[in-house]
């Protein structure tokens, strides 16, 4: 588990950060530009955030962009929701990336439910390798610029 003891362990919070820091400001660049270039609706919204969490297994980082957005006549939000982040445990780091989205009512190719369009998980990296696949995995998901026009946008 990360701990900030030494100089090697606060270089390496450092980079973590400055990391989440560049891929957010990436993953919110990409995910607004998707929301000016698709009409969500009057009442729709783009809200970007970094999570920070505390779990059993260790802390999680997160990056999460999520839209929301109401079908016409519908009272009830439906989301659109691109994340990525890391979690340290004591076995190692886990990367994780997502792209789902959570209808109220049928949307383009998809029902109502929740359907997973991406997702990529890595268990028991070292932190330099969890930055480097987390890196990739962001890419990733600026790569998902069809989204919008799956759910009819």
């Amino acid at each position: 588990m990360l701990n900030v003891t030494g100089a090697d362990d606060a270089e390496s919070t450092a980079l973590l950060l400055t990391l989440m820091h560049r891929l957010h400001k990436q993953l919110d660049d990409f995910t607004t530009q998707l929301y000016l270039a698709h009409n969500f609706g009057h009442e729709s919204g783009l809200v970007p955030a970094i999570l920070i969490e505390k779990h059993a297994a260790g802390p999680e980082l997160r990056l999460h962009h999520r839209f929301s957005f109401l079908a016409e006549g519908d009272a009830d939000v439906s989301e659109l929701r691109f994340s990525a982040g890391v979690t340290i445990t004591s076995a190692g780091c886990i990367v994780q990336a997502m792209v789902d989205v959570d209808l109220e009512r049928p949307f383009g190719e998809f029902g109502a439910d929740v359907h997973t369009l991406y997702f990529e998980r890595i268990d028991q990296l070292s932190l330099m390798d969890a930055l480097s696949r987390l890196q990739e995995q962001v890419t990733a998901l600026c790569t998902m610029g069809d989204v919008p026009d799956r759910l009819g946008f």
